[in-house]
């Protein structure tokens, strides 16, 4: 099973909790007001805190304080020891926080799916979808907020860094930026559930396809919030781009091909992990600006 693959199924997993709508402790109905992703909350707040706690005292480079090349000589491990250790524990850290923030992101894409489809069958007034869908985009500012901090503090501990990371596998990171250069503005993305295609980047615009949940696609910024979406057999149309989850990128194989051995190999993959986990957060936003609105 691919890295992609795992992920997804890890997120499903933890996904089930939404199966049971608005299902508070024991089972019972959220009461009002009651953030219906609560849990997915908790879990990604717990896994982000990884990269949000203070740093530990010890200078060592499993305390994840700043490195620098000037560290070596002060009693620091030498590269390939502790920044190993180091750069293979950010990644599963990494790894972790990338599955909460899919399961959190599509908890909330499923909440506002649920409150256009009660408003459209009449079960709620629209003064109340309304209010709800106002909740909704409040509380994923405060997610997207959340990731924010996450990201800052990885690109920090990251510059932090840079300077022992070159020192144990040169060119490393020039070959990663220029891998990243390259990648333009489409995206590999894997749809998150069924995702259904609209004929036009608009929520009310007539459905022409679906991408079945787990499938591999392309999209491409679009407007208002959606994405041009592009697979195989001419599978074409637009979503929100909230709908999908950064398909998993191996470390780039020039980047992990040189001196430096198993720490060029993990500084590599720590890149790519850190650019998903961004590349996430950008998807979120774009959904943000309509994907969470009621039709019209």
């Amino acid at each position: 099973m691919s890295c992609a693959a795992r992920r997804l199924a890890l997120t499903a997993a933890g996904l089930a909790l939404v199966a049971a709508g608005c299902a508070g402790p024991g089972g019972g109905a959220l009461v009002a007001g009651a953030d219906a992703c609560g849990q997915q909350v908790g879990g990604f707040n717990g896994a982000g805190q990884a990269f949000l706690a203070p740093t530990a005292g010890a200078a060592t480079w499993g305390s994840r304080q700043p490195l620098t090349a000037t560290n070596f000589g002060r009693g620091v491990p030498a590269p390939g020891t502790g920044l190993e250790a180091t750069l293979a524990q950010e990644n599963a850290d990494l790894d972790s926080v990338q599955i909460a923030f899919d399961a959190l992101l599509y908890c909330r894409w499923i909440e506002a799916r649920t409150i256009r489809a009660e408003l459209a069958a009449g079960r709620t007034p629209r003064p109340a979808a309304e209010s709800r869908m106002a909740a909704l985009r409040a509380r994923l500012q405060r997610d997207l907020a959340r990731a924010q901090a996450v990201l800052e503090s990885l690109e920090q501990r990251d510059s932090q860094r840079a300077a022992a990371v070159e020192a144990a596998a040169p060119g490393v990171r020039r070959a990663a930026a220029a891998a990243r250069s390259g990648a333009g503005n489409t995206r590999r993305v894997v749809a998150a559930a069924t995702v259904p295609l609209r004929l036009r980047p608009e929520a009310g615009a007539p459905e022409i396809g679906r991408v079945p949940a787990g499938q591999a696609v392309s999209v491409r910024p679009a407007q208002s919030g959606f994405a041009l979406v592009e697979g195989q057999g001419g599978l074409r149309g637009y979503a929100p781009s909230g709908a999908f989850q950064v398909a998993e990128r191996a470390a780039p194989a020039v980047a992990a091909a040189g001196p430096g051995g198993r720490v060029r190999v993990l500084a590599a993959s720590n890149i790519a992990k850190r650019d998903n986990f961004a590349e996430s957060l950008a998807l979120a936003r774009e959904a943000a600006v309509s994907g969470f609105e009621l039709a019209t």
